[in-house]
């Protein structure tokens, strides 16, 4: 029977308790644009202030996460793929609340029914995110995640293109052609850099594996 030595320096296990808390407002943030867009046009300022919220939230969390790589002696995962992860969360965070934000400038009444539908796709997203990174702990539980996250970018690429279309096609106000293509080229955005932080993750589970 061999003998293992106890592990003197520990790894500091908490940075996955921050990915979680990351993900988490990666889901708000994404529940709260699902929201403003089938509230408009009630409630869309209270929408965009809490998406404001969340997103200052996201930053802060961010910075605590890379702040912490550069304290720590040894890491549960490669140093540079903590801060890709950590900055790949925020950032999708950015992108919905940008979405958030034209949505609300812009003063567009209703939403079209593409955009709601975009909204759907990126809050499924943010779930399956959100899975992907709680597998962290647990590598071989991620892959059928991140291969969800890259059906549902192609299903958020596909809706985009088939929205711009029909936008071109049927839409009689220049003005709001400009300002849909805009707030549909943003909301497919957030589902891209959901497929990146799969591809994060993906590099992580390969490196470890």
């Amino acid at each position: 029977m061999g003998f293992k030595l106890p592990r003197l320096i520990p790894r500091e296990e908490k940075f996955f308790d921050m990915f979680e808390a990351l993900a988490g407002l990666v889901i708000e943030a994404a529940g709260e644009l699902a929201d403003l867009v089938k509230d408009l046009p009630d409630n869309a300022e209270r929408h965009a202030r809490n998406l404001k919220e969340i997103e200052h939230r996201g930053d802060d969390l961010a910075h605590e996460i890379i702040n912490k790589v550069n304290r720590s002696f040894i890491t549960p995962i490669d140093r540079g793929d903590i801060h890709a992860l950590a900055c790949g969360l925020d950032e999708i965070i950015d992108y919905v609340e940008v979405a958030g934000h034209k949505i609300t400038l812009y003063e567009l009444g209703t939403a079209r029914r593409e955009a709601v539908l975009m909204a759907e796709i990126t809050l499924a997203a943010a779930k399956t995110v959100d899975k992907a990174v709680r597998a962290l702990r647990n590598f071989p539980d991620a892959k059928q995640h991140l291969e969800e996250i890259n059906r549902l970018e192609e299903e958020a690429d596909h809706m985009s293109r088939d929205a711009l279309a029909n936008l071109f096609n049927h839409e009689k106000d220049p003005i709001a052609v400009i300002k849909w293509k805009e707030i549909i080229e943003v909301m497919e955005g957030t589902t891209d850099r959901c497929e990146d932080v799969a591809n994060i993750v993906d590099g992580v589970i390969v490196k470890n594996a």
